[in-house]
């Protein structure tokens, strides 16, 4: 028996059902999921550079905190014993134990506290520390009325009357992701028992 041929009544998507895909409209689908497909992912990577390099500031604002954090308290709560333009050491005491004594410096490129390295993503390209003490002449260089003597450290007599220091570092940080290292300057204030 012959196949009946398609009535005038007959629903067309039934019609259009038998009938199949052609070449050119399953290139056409291929195309545009390909189009989707690409933006996606161009979307997931994109998405996860930022979350990385949000990731990376976070880690060194959270390091940058804990020294700032860490010398606070070295200078509070310990009896400074020398402070040079480019380091400073104090002491530290631990209840009955004996003192503890604590370096700050800048080694290798690297802030370091007792030999630890402290900004770990940093490579510190320049370093200055600048005291301030009371009976200080604010018009005058901090360092030639308190190096008499010119040896870069500042003199006995005046590590009492200490109040502060201000430690600029010049520094590099090549942890970004965009791959180029940005320059920076961080200043810290570090302030001391002080007068007594």
């Amino acid at each position: 028996m012959l196949p009946l041929a398609a009535s005038a009544h007959e629903d067309p998507a039934v019609i259009s059902a038998r009938r199949g895909v052609t070449l050119i409209e399953l290139l056409v689908a291929m195309a545009l999921a390909g189009l989707v497909a690409t933006f996606v992912v161009g979307w997931i990577v994109h998405a996860a550079k930022m979350s990385h390099a949000s990731q990376v500031r976070d880690d060194r604002d959270q390091s940058l905190a804990l020294v700032r954090k860490s010398l606070f308290e070295d200078g509070t709560r310990g009896n400074v014993l020398q402070v040079s333009s480019e380091s400073w050491m104090l002491e530290r005491s631990r209840g009955n134990s004996p003192p503890d004594t604590v370096r700050w410096s800048v080694a290798d490129g690297s802030l370091v506290r007792n030999g630890a390295q402290e900004l770990p993503s940093d490579s510190i390209l320049d370093s200055r520390i600048v005291p301030t003490f009371s009976g200080e002449d604010l018009e005058g260089d901090p360092w030639s009325q308190c190096d008499l003597n010119l040896d870069g450290i500042v003199d006995d007599e005046f590590l009492s009357r200490l109040t502060s220091l201000e430690w600029t570092l010049h520094v590099r940080h090549a942890g970004f992701p965009n791959g180029e290292p940005v320059d920076d300057t961080i200043r810290l204030s570090i302030p001391l028992r002080g007068p007594g």
